[in-house]
This record gives structure tokens, sequence and C-alpha cells, in this order.
């Protein structure tokens, strides 16, 4: 009997339980999970679209993306107008604007009927899902060049609101402050 509590004490070999070290580190891989997130929002990067710098703190939502470069206007990806580059009768500069053809009125025709669809297309999901959650709220993410016109991205706006999107959020660059 000596022997055996000699061999307990220490003088043997044991095995190591690292069940409570497992346990312990699958609470920790599921906080990590759980804690972490991303942004779905695509943002696309070329020299005809550089957005402006903000401090804001707000993480942006999923919703339509509109985006407005200095060559064309995109919903969701796919181009719906070409902008055309005029001269700036007041300052000789060069300038870009919606074509006129393209409008009626301060509405732009083919991105009111595609704002359209995609408004029916969100509404038709969410009566499907039965679930607000996939219904249509409205909201347009403008990426906007900062070099453009107000009167361009006041006339997408208006497009928009016409298109029933009233809730507009537009995606800057976070700078620091």
């Amino acid at each position: 009997m000596g022997k055996s509590k000699a061999s307990r004490r220490g003088g043997g070999t044991s095995e190591l339980n690292i069940t409570s070290m497992m346990d312990m580190m699958t609470i920790i891989l599921v906080f990590l999970l759980k804690s972490y997130s991303t942004d779905d929002i695509s943002v696309a990067g070329n020299d005809d679209l550089i957005l402006p710098v903000s401090t804001s703190l707000t993480p942006p939502k999923l919703a339509v993306n509109v985006v407005i470069s200095q060559r064309d206007i995109l919903v969701d990806g796919e181009a719906v107008l070409q902008l055309e580059e005029v001269v700036d009768e007041v300052t000789g500069q060069p300038k870009v604007q919606i074509p006129e053809s393209a409008k009626r009125g301060p509405k732009i025709v083919d991105l009111f009927d595609k704002l359209v669809s995609k408004a029916e297309t969100s509404k038709g999901l969410g009566d499907r899902m039965g679930d607000e959650q996939f219904g249509f709220k409205g909201q347009v993410l403008l990426q906007c060049d900062k070099r453009l016109p107000f009167s361009v991205i006041r006339e997408v706006m208006y497009t928009a609101g016409q298109a029933q999107f009233g809730e507009f959020r537009f995606v800057v660059i976070k700078g620091s402050g």
C-alpha cells in the first residue's frame, strides 16, 4: 500500500484532464463569434467615385444602393444612366449634369423606373416572407462623388422620393476626430 500512495503523490505518471479547459475555450469562441459583426455594404472603388470624409459613428444599414459617380448612376450595381459633362457658363469649368433628355421635370425617368421596380420587389418579398424584417422600408444608401454638384444629388434624391424611398443614408469614409 505504501508504494501506491507514493506514486499518487507525484512520483508516478498521471494523465492531464483537459475537459475544463476545452469548455472554457468553447465559451470564449462562442462569445467571439457572437460579438463579431460585419457590415454588408459594398462600396464601388474607382477614379470616378471619391467619397467624402465624415466623423460619424453610425454604422451603415443594408438598403437599395445608389451610386452617383462622375460618369454614371448605378442602382445595386446596374448602370441606369450616363451623366454628361458640360462647361459651366459662369465659371467656365467643366461640370457634370444629368442629361435633359433623361428627365421629366426634376424627375430622372430611368432611375425612377428602376427604383419603383426595386420597391415592388421588396414589397413582394416582405409579403411572401410574412416578416417585417424583409419588407419595404424605403431606404436608399447613397454613394455620391464629393466633386458632384448638389443639383445632381438633389435630382437623384427627388426621384428616389417620388419612387417611395424617403430615407436617405450617405456613405462616407470614416475620418478621425
